[in-house]
C-alpha cells in the first residue's frame, strides 16, 4: 500500500512539473522585445496622453529599457494606421535642446542592417518651448535620405520631467514608395527606438534597441483558441491535482486515525 501511495504521489509530482513547465514555455513566447498591437481608437498624434479621455487604454503597454533608460512603449492599431508611443522620465538639466526619438524600420521582422530601409523621426529644435519638426528618411547604405513623400505624422511635448513622443504610421496603403517599409497586416516587423541628442543620425544615436511588432490581421480583437484551449487543459489538470492532493491528505488522517486505534 505504502509503495502505491508513493508511485501515485511521484507521478502526481511529475505531472504537476510537465503542466507547470508548459504553461510557462506557452507563456514564454511573448516576450518582452515582442509586443502584440493592440486595436482601439486613433489617439490624438499630439505629444500629450489624455488619461481623462482614455486615449491609448486600449494600447499595448510595455515597460522596456532603452539601455540604461526605462520607457513607457505603446502599441496599437487601427484599419489604416500603427500608433507607437515613446514616453519617458528625465530630469530637465539632462535634456538636450535638439534631442529626438527615432523609429527605425525594417521591411521584414528581420534584424538584418539592411532590412532597415526607413526612419520615422520627432527631432526637438527647441525642447524647452516645446518646438519639433517630424521628419520621413528613407535610409540608403547608412545614409539618412529625405523621403520624397512625408509618411504618417509625429508630436512630442516635454512636461515638467516627463518626454512623450506619438507616432502614426500607415498600414498597407495602395501608394507605398519603395521609400518607405511596407507594413501590412498579419505580419511581424522589426523596430528600432533610437534616442539622440543632435540631428546628425549615425553619430547623434546615444541609446537605442530593437523590438518586434506584431501588427494584427483583424480589426477583431479574439483571444486565439489555442490560448483559450490551454488554458482550459490547465483548469483541468490544475482541478484534477487539487482534488487527488485532497484526496490523500484524507487518506493520510485515515491512517493516523486508525495508528491511533492500533495504539490504545
Amino acid at each position: 500500500m505504502k509503495k502505491i501511495n508513493f508511485r501515485v504521489l511521484i507521478c502526481i509530482f511529475i505531472i504537476n512539473v510537465f503542466v507547470i513547465s508548459f504553461f510557462l514555455v506557452s507563456n514564454g513566447y511573448s516576450t518582452i522585445d515582442e509586443i502584440d498591437s493592440k486595436i482601439g481608437e486613433s489617439p490624438v498624434i499630439d505629444g500629450y496622453i489624455d488619461l481623462l479621455d482614455r486615449e491609448w487604454n486600449k494600447a499595448a503597454r510595455e515597460d522596456i529599457f532603452l539601455e540604461d533608460l526605462p520607457i513607457i512603449l505603446r502599441v496599437l492599431q487601427n484599419d489604416e494606421n500603427l500608433y507607437i508611443s515613446v514616453q519617458f522620465d528625465l530630469s530637465v538639466e539632462y535634456h538636450s535642446l535638439s534631442e529626438y526619438i527615432g523609429l527605425i524600420i525594417s521591411n521584414s521582422s528581420s534584424e538584418n542592417k539592411e532590412e532597415f530601409i526607413d526612419a520615422k523621426i520627432i527631432q526637438f529644435s527647441n525642447i524647452s518651448r516645446n518646438e519639433f519638426v517630424y521628419s520621413d528618411y528613407y535610409i540608403d547604405n547608412g545614409n539618412f535620405l529625405n523621403d520624397t513623400n512625408v509618411d504618417g505624422e509625429g508630436a512630442a511635448k516635454l512636461d515638467e520631467i516627463t518626454s512623450t513622443y506619438e507616432f502614426s504610421i500607415p498600414i498597407k496603403t495602395s501608394n507605398i514608395s519603395e521609400q518607405d517599409a511596407a507594413l501590412d497586416f498579419g505580419n511581424t516587423y522589426a523596430f528600432n527606438i533610437t534616442y539622440g541628442e543632435t540631428p546628425i543620425y549615425q553619430t547623434g544615436v546615444k541609446k537605442s534597441t530593437t523590438i518586434l511588432i506584431n501588427i494584427k490581421s483583424t480589426t477583431t480583437s479574439v483571444t486565439p483558441f489555442t490560448d483559450i484551449t490551454i488554458l482550459i487543459i490547465c483548469i483541468v489538470i490544475f482541478s484534477l491535482l487539487g482534488v487527488l492532493y485532497c484526496y490523500f491528505i484524507y487518506k493520510i488522517f485515515r491512517l493516523k486515525r486508525n495508528i491511533k486505534k492500533i495504539k490504545r
